[in-house]
């Protein structure tokens, strides 16, 4: 075990977006509940909110911030390298621990109920940096976090898969409605 601001590097500063500059942008609604990214929105840096300040990259790990969707967390993949992300969440990586075993950690049940227990705030109960930097995580087997690599990477992998396949489908359902 050790807390988290031994295990991660958190990605706090600010990004300065370009006005004339188009972004990918991820908003809390574009994380589904299974850990990954489901959706974004493609604007110029002039028309995005003022939150979006995060750049995040491959292989990182966003985290929301916020009470009510503390679960809303993902893996950051190669589609989404240097998108930007809003300051309601925490990006962050590890040398020790991988992506996808910080992915499961912090979707566990246990880490989930250490991550509201330390969320405070009136209007908007968050959890702060100093707060999550000193729950404690395990420290897991390096073998054991290939494995699990492995695993969300396949799932990940056939999620997309599925998904394309769904699309080809609708797509042919389509053109023999316009045939006929």
């Amino acid at each position: 075990w050790d807390m988290v601001k031994n295990v991660v590097n958190f990605k706090d500063k600010n990004f300065n977006l370009k006005d004339d500059q188009k972004y990918k942008y991820l908003a809390l609604s574009n994380i589904s509940n299974q850990g990954y990214i489901q959706d974004y929105q493609e604007e110029f840096g002039k028309d995005l909110p003022s939150r979006a300040r995060r750049k995040i990259n491959t292989d990182d790990l966003i985290i929301s911030s916020i009470e009510g969707s503390l679960s809303s967390c993902a893996l950051v993949e190669k589609e989404f390298d240097n998108a930007i992300c809003s300051t309601g969440f925490f990006v962050l990586n590890s040398e020790k621990i991988n992506s996808e075993t910080l992915l499961i950690l912090f979707k566990s049940r246990v880490i989930q109920e250490l991550l509201q227990r330390g969320s405070k705030g009136t209007i908007l109960t968050a959890i702060s940096k100093t707060e999550l930097e000193s729950i404690k995580i395990p420290l897991i087997n390096p073998k054991i976090q290939q494995q699990i690599a492995e695993k969300i990477q396949e799932s990940h992998g056939l999620r997309k898969e599925s998904k394309e396949l769904l699309e080809e489908a609708k797509r042919k359902v389509e053109e023999k409605i316009e045939k006929e």
